[in-house]
């Protein structure tokens, strides 16, 4: 069995380790101090996004010209780095994806999108991942609390939900919790909170309140790696 593990770099932004493939998503973090990656020995092979605001987008463009990784994204955020000579594909709402560390498939987010140039980005996505061993991780994306939810959890049932609590441009703590529910993951990582006073969020209640609904809450620190 491949062995895998995700690190959280801060605000939205993760790094999965899986084999020989090194996987960002949402990789604005080379700003941070806090964050410890070695961007010249870490394995990078791809770039997921799930739109092109600045805390998302971040450092996509100087990763992958220096790693040559392959960006995955909606259609019309792919086609602007393929216009900035980025090694980039694009993908549709529910477009699945093959890849050597397993598959990625663009699923709903109920939010805007825009390109850092100004340019409309396409449709805001969540991102599902399924990797060789089976264990399938669910990154939110920038998102306000949706029935989608319900379907994504009939369907797919991610065995780990990354969910935004930061409230303001996404749901709230309170409404993360419901997600978590329709999703039915059984673990639950917070992210996009705190980076911002607009965004401040209790994580302590709400590990507590994700716990008292029978699930397990990895609220990570930045630079903190845990097994998938």
């Amino acid at each position: 069995m491949t062995e895998s593990s995700i690190k959280y770099l801060g605000h939205s932004a993760f790094y999965i380790k899986s084999g020989d493939c090194g996987i960002l998503i949402d990789p604005w973090f080379m700003h941070n101090p806090e964050v410890k990656f070695d961007l010249e020995n870490e394995v990078v092979t791809h770039i997921l996004i799930t739109h092109g605001h600045g805390d998302h987008f971040g450092d996509t463009v100087p990763i992958a010209k220096a790693k040559n990784a392959t960006i995955i994204a909606i259609f019309e955020t792919a086609l602007f780095c393929q216009k900035l000579g980025l090694n980039a594909i694009g993908v549709g709402m529910s477009g699945e994806i093959k890849t050597d560390f397993g598959s990625v498939r663009f699923l709903p987010a109920y939010h805007t999108n825009t390109l850092p140039n100004g340019e409309y980005g396409g449709i805001a996505s969540s991102i599902l991942i399924e990797l060789k061993n089976g264990k399938k991780i669910y990154h939110a994306g920038d998102t306000g609390l949706t029935m989608e939810f319900q379907l994504i959890g009939d369907l797919y049932n991610p065995d780990i939900a990354m969910l935004p609590i930061g409230g303001h441009f996404t749901m709230d703590a309170k409404e993360a919790v419901l997600a978590s529910e329709m999703l039915r993951a059984e673990k639950v990582i917070p992210m996009h909170y705190n980076t911002f006073d607009t965004i401040k969020a209790d994580v302590e209640q709400f590990k507590m309140d994700i716990s008292a609904r029978g699930k397990y809450c990895a609220a990570m620190t930045i630079n903190q790696v845990i097994p998938v």
